[in-house]
């Protein structure tokens, strides 16, 4: 029989990235990364204790050093899911450059490095497939949102422009791109817009209204990654698939 396919997920401490792991564990040993190891070490306990394989290891994704190191450790990977992320919202006039910068050293610039340094570790390994988590906003101007909306339109061009380079070698790099999603992330979205449900829209704020009727739900990211990351999704590269119920119109 052969060997489950190693994945790492980075960014797996908490929401949406927790349940991206819980997801992937159930079709193979899994590596959750992060900057909170302690969170990630619980999680991959739990998941022994389900009889997953797992294990975790820190990683600073704005640390070119801490990536190669987890590189590294993880030659063998060939399935990657890149789940960290950081985000803010507020006036872009008040936005000032060192919290412009921090948004962009995670979403953009950390984002990339892991994306580069695993598929070149791919490379030698015969190829992999690698998912990064996008978002509408890379697409959809998002009042109050021009840090994350620069870093995500930003990661999906860097990295469209990576998979162009590595396809040929074996490493697809495709996209999850959610709409709002029940995660921490949302908490601090859902506080920007008080008085709001976020899946009704509103005009002030240049929401459209999202025809499934509610926000999507960390399995509904979980299970697009899992497609993408899969051999079911062979002939699938450079894919930015909407996870976001319609809002979008799928534009």
């Amino acid at each position: 029989m052969a060997q489950a396919p190693l994945t790492v997920i980075v960014g797996a401490a908490q929401g949406i990235g927790a349940q991206v792991a819980r997801t992937l564990a159930r079709s193979g040993p899994v590596v959750l990364a992060d900057i909170q190891q302690d969170a990630a070490a619980e999680l991959a306990a739990e998941l022994r204790a389900g009889g997953a394989e797992a294990r975790a290891r820190r990683v600073d994704v704005t640390d070119p050093a801490s990536v190669a190191a987890l590189v590294a450790a993880e030659a063998e990977t060939t399935r990657l899911a890149i789940v960290a992320g950081a985000f803010c919202a507020g006036p872009s006039r008040e936005l000032e450059s060192a919290q412009f910068m921090r948004i962009l050293s995670v979403n953009l610039v950390g984002a990339y490095d892991v994306a580069r340094q695993f598929s070149e570790a791919m490379i030698q390994n015969g190829g992999g497939s690698i998912v990064a988590i996008g978002s509408i906003a890379a697409r959809m101007p998002r009042l109050r949102q021009a840090a994350y909306s620069a870093s995500k339109a930003g990661m999906r061009q860097a990295l469209r422009v990576l998979g162009l380079e590595v396809r040929e070698h074996g490493v697809r790099i495709n996209f999850v791109a959610p709409g709002p999603t029940q995660s921490p992330m949302m908490a601090e979205l859902a506080a920007d817009h008080t008085g709001i449900q976020l899946w009704e829209g509103e005009l002030e704020t240049w929401r459209p209204r999202i025809p499934d009727g509610r926000v999507a739900t960390p399995d509904d990211v979980a299970n697009a990654i899992e497609f993408l990351l899969s051999d079911k999704a062979a002939h699938i590269a450079l894919h930015d698939l909407y996870v976001d119920g319609g809002e979008s119109l799928g534009m």
